[in-house]
């Protein structure tokens, strides 16, 4: 018998799915908004214990999405592009500028928009949700249609995401991902340690686009304890290997972050310290922000052709 359901439970006029076990731990997904990483929530001694930061509301999500992107999937570019223009093969392209703070266009084309639900499996062990969008190229910014689909693997402690993408275009068509989440564990970062995998830190220009130098990153090696640090970096992971590990840890529980960091999977990773210091977004991408003008890590997929990325997270009390 399964221990898992799916639920419907809209946030005001959003739709939001919820993998929920019948213990109480949930995951919560805005199918309506980018089906995005909204809530997940475990059972622990002393009650239930939050793990991401997300949007409780439709006030308080209409008024901070723009700006936080809390938990989404970002593509076919994540981050920042500069001054939201952008050029590949001789031709230049004209996104929409998104946030209120710079001239830049963030986080692609998909975080916003309404998922459609594929199908839901579980057992006794876990349950997954599959989601898709099909971006049909009719915008002259990003004139390449494919299809994106995301699974989402829940055990309860652990949420594994699939995503997958297929450029259905009769062109080439370039393409990075990347992901959003904000973590929590139930007390300021300040009081946590975090280590990140053997990386180069970014060097980024006065409007936080990088600028192709890097430097020796030390700062997280080992339990590194975060205390007062801001951070609002991308790191570049060193080294050739199949998954690389960040792990934010308080001194009874962690939440280790694994990305698959192969030629064409998640070998950055970018850090962000909001100010309240509730959270702290980790998060996996595929390339250095303004990917589409300087093209490194850049991923080329021909007509037809797909792609399969694939990142967790898991909690330990």
């Amino acid at each position: 018998m399964t221990k898992f359901s799916l639920i419907s439970r809209p946030l005001g006029t959003v739709e939001r799915l919820v993998i929920a076990r019948e213990d109480g731990a949930e995951l919560e997904i805005l199918t309506g908004w980018g089906a995005g990483l909204n809530a997940w929530r475990v059972p622990v001694v002393n009650g239930t214990r939050e793990l991401l930061f997300g949007y409780r509301d439709e006030k308080t999500f209409r008024e901070t999405q723009a700006d936080t992107s809390a938990g989404e999937r970002l593509s076919p570019w994540p981050g920042r592009t500069n001054n939201a223009v952008w050029q590949w093969n001789g031709n230049s392209y004209q996104l929409d500028n998104n946030v209120t703070w710079a001239k830049h266009s963030l986080h692609g084309l998909t975080h916003t928009k309404k998922w459609s639900l594929v199908s839901f499996e579980s057992d006794e062990a876990s349950a997954t949700l599959k989601v898709a969008y099909d971006w049909t190229g009719n915008h002259a910014g990003f004139p390449f249609p494919f299809r994106a689909e995301t699974a989402f693997t829940f055990t309860g402690e652990s949420v594994t995401l699939k995503s997958y993408t297929k450029n259905v275009g009769p062109n080439a068509m370039p393409y990075a991902e990347g992901w959003h989440p904000y973590f929590m564990l139930g007390q300021k970062v300040d009081t946590l340690t975090l280590s990140i995998p053997e990386s180069e830190r970014l060097l980024l220009d006065s409007t936080d686009i990088p600028t192709g130098e890097r430097v020796a990153e030390t700062r997280f090696e080992g339990k590194a304890a975060l205390g007062d640090t801001f951070i609002n970096d991308c790191f570049a992971l060193k080294g050739n290997f199949e998954s690389a590990s960040t792990v934010l840890a308080s001194e009874k529980e962690s939440i280790t972050i694994s990305q698959k960091s192969d030629a064409k999977g998640f070998r950055q990773l970018v850090v962000y310290t909001p100010p309240d210091r509730d959270s702290i977004a980790i998060e996996p991408m595929t390339s250095e922000p303004d990917v589409l003008n300087h093209h490194r890590e850049m991923i080329v997929l021909n007509a037809g052709e797909e792609l399969n990325l694939e990142w967790s997270a898991t909690f330990k009390a």
